[in-house]
Order: C-alpha cells, then sequence, then structure tokens
C-alpha cells in the first residue's frame, strides 16, 4: 500500500492504456502487469498506482469509494462544496474547463477516475483542506493521525520527499528546487527513489505542494505548516505548470515578508 501511495510500486504506467475501460479490463491490467523496477526503488508517477491505493482502502473498510468520500471523508473535513460527483442543484456553479482550442470540456472519465483524479472542489474549499493540514489539532484523532501521516517523507528523489499524495521540501527553498521537483522529467520518467526508515521530514520547516492536471484544467497547492501560510490556484484552463509555481512562489514569499514585518 505504502508502495503504491507514494508511485514506488515498480513502474505503472502514467495513465492507463486506451482499452482499459471498465472493471474487468482493470482487473486483467493489474494481473498482466509486471514491475520494471524492484519495489520501493523508483519513483514513476501514476494515476493507476495511486487509483489502486484509493481502491483498496475503500475496499479495505467494505464500502465504497464513493459512499465514504461523498459521506464521510469530505464532511469530516469541513469541505461542503466538494464532490466526486457534482449533484443536479450545485450544476449551474460546476465551471467549464477550455482545452487548447478554446472549447468547453469537462473532466473525462475513466478507469479508476474517482480515486486518481475525478475530485471537484472549489479554492475556498480548498483553501480549508490546506487549513486543517496546518492545524489538524480540531479534527477526531484518527483523522488527525491520518492527515499528520500525510506530511512525513517516506521516500526521498533528490531534493523532495515523496509523503502520500503531498511532495515535501525544507523550507525555505529555491524556486529552482520547487520547479525542478515538478518538471516534465519528474512527471513522466523513473527517477531513483530511496526508502526513509524510519519516514522523517526534510526539515524543521517544509514546503508541502502539489500540481493537478486534467484536460481543461489546472491546480496547484502549496502551504508551510510552521508559518501558516498557504496557497492555492484553481484554473479552468490548464495553465503550465512552472507558471503556477513562480505565481504560487511569489505570493508565499510576499506573505512570509509581511509576517516577518
Amino acid at each position: 500500500m505504502l508502495d503504491l501511495g507514494t508511485y514506488t510500486a515498480g513502474g505503472l504506467p502514467l495513465q492507463f492504456p486506451d482499452e482499459v475501460a471498465d472493471n474487468r479490463d482493470i482487473t486483467r491490467f493489474y494481473r498482466g502487469w509486471r514491475p520494471s523496477y524492484e519495489p520501493g526503488t523508483h519513483r514513476v508517477y501514476s494515476n493507476p498506482s495511486i487509483g489502486l491505493f484509493g481502491y483498496l482502502a475503500a475496499e479495505s473498510l467494505g464500502k465504497p469509494f464513493l459512499s465514504l468520500m461523498e459521506g464521510k471523508l469530505l464532511p469530516e473535513l469541513g469541505l461542503r462544496k466538494t464532490y466526486l460527483n457534482v449533484p443536479t442543484a450545485e450544476i449551474q456553479s460546476y465551471a467549464f474547463g477550455y482545452n487548447k482550442a478554446g472549447k468547453p470540456v469537462r473532466v473525462a472519465p475513466g478507469a479508476l477516475d474517482a480515486q486518481a483524479y475525478g475530485i471537484k472542489t472549489t479554492a475556498a474549499d480548498l483553501l480549508r483542506f490546506l487549513e486543517v493540514n496546518i492545524d489538524p489539532s480540531r479534527l477526531e484523532p484518527s483523522l488527525q493521525k491520518a492527515v499528520e501521516s500525510m506530511q512525513i517523507g517516506y521516500y526521498r528523489v533528490g531534493d523532495m520527499y515523496q509523503s502520500l499524495g503531498w511532495e515535501l521540501y525544507a523550507w525555505p527553498t529555491t524556486l529552482d528546487t520547487v520547479l525542478e521537483g515538478n518538471s516534465s522529467d519528474m512527471a513522466l520518467k523513473p527517477q531513483p527513489a530511496v526508502r526513509l526508515n524510519p519516514p522523517e521530514k526534510p526539515g524543521d520547516e517544509i514546503l508541502l505542494n502539489k500540481t493537478g492536471s486534467t484536460g481543461g484544467f489546472g491546480a496547484y497547492a502549496a502551504f508551510v505548516p510552521e508559518r501558516r501560510i498557504g496557497v492555492v490556484l484553481l484554473a479552468n484552463r490548464n495553465f503550465p505548470i512552472p507558471a503556477r509555481i513562480k505565481a504560487a512562489f511569489t505570493i508565499l514569499k510576499a506573505v512570509e515578508t509581511i509576517q516577518e514585518h
């Protein structure tokens, strides 16, 4: 499970092959897949990896992933405008994305889409998510423990520490370091990974960040818990990742400067 949640399972691909369309195809895909690397030695960013992680987590609780997310986890986090399936009453508020041709699009369905990339949210709710990550003390104990488990590094990949979803850096850090950690090479190519045993943080103060992209949409979230600062960017156009990071980094540094004065 840890290898799936940190993209170190052995080289699962970025996306499912086009022919994987339903549950039988998914099962056939995993049964036929063979690792390219010894598990735990390389990080390869992968939706089939994080998607299987989410599926198995729900299976362990004996309930469907959708009902656990929308019926339990999202409400307990206080995310009241975050959905996997946007309800009819909220459709008018559901923004279209725009593809490279300027045509309106929605997030495309796909294999394990809910578990890997299918969540829809608002800037206010994503800020709320950052707030509970910055200070999880008001959450019930098991959820607080879960949030804290996502803020420690399980693998080191260059200057980046890979947690469950979040990617960590020692703070302060440089813009170039964060850009390198979110580069095309990091997203598309295998990277040697070093298991951290025991898990650890990259410093006394850390930056946690994560990009998100689907056709027609782009997102970025970054925060420094010890400084109680964070920023989220949501766009209904897939702006280049370096542009998102540069904008967010500028905002974080400006807020930090204000704090210091």
